[in-house]
């Protein structure tokens, strides 16, 4: 195997380059990278790339029996398709989950007080059911009957 690396380098030969990072470029903080992370976790499962590209409205409306026009935030019967915020929803909610678990395992680090890891798991547990029967129901609302037996 490390012939075949070999190879590329005994036709090319790597050039002898002094490179200095830039005085103004630090190692960000772990808090940084880990807000990015969440951040960016938001927006993809959000949908922004759909939204991006299909561009489609931030909410719909919906004609009731009495002829008036109604919002609706979640557009039914269609699984490929999402308005605005049902995405953005759908994400605080997937985000939320996520955060709940990481709540959860920060419960067990040492030298917590009892009533502060108490009050974590609960946090924790809450925010990851929560998020889970939240995702429930926005799914039986975008498929009436789904999941019902």
């Amino acid at each position: 195997m490390e012939t075949l690396y070999r190879i590329p380098f005994a036709v090319l030969e790597c050039p002898n380059v002094k490179l200095k990072k830039p005085s103004w470029l630090h190692m960000p903080s772990a808090m940084t990278v880990y807000a990015i992370v969440v951040v960016s976790y938001f927006l993809i499962t959000g949908g922004i790339i759909y939204d991006v590209i299909v561009e489609p409205p931030s909410v719909g409306s919906m004609t009731d029996e009495h002829g008036h026009q109604r919002p609706v935030a979640f557009l039914a019967y269609r699984v490929n398709g999402q308005y605005i915020m049902e995405g953005l929803a759908s994400s605080f909610l997937f985000t939320m989950g996520g955060l709940g678990f990481i709540i959860l395992d920060r419960s067990n680090a040492p030298n917590i007080p009892k009533l502060n890891r108490f009050l974590l798991l609960f946090i924790g547990f809450v925010s990851v059911l929560l998020s889970f029967f939240m995702a429930r129901v926005f799914m039986r609302m975008k498929l009436p009957g789904y999941l019902m037996g």
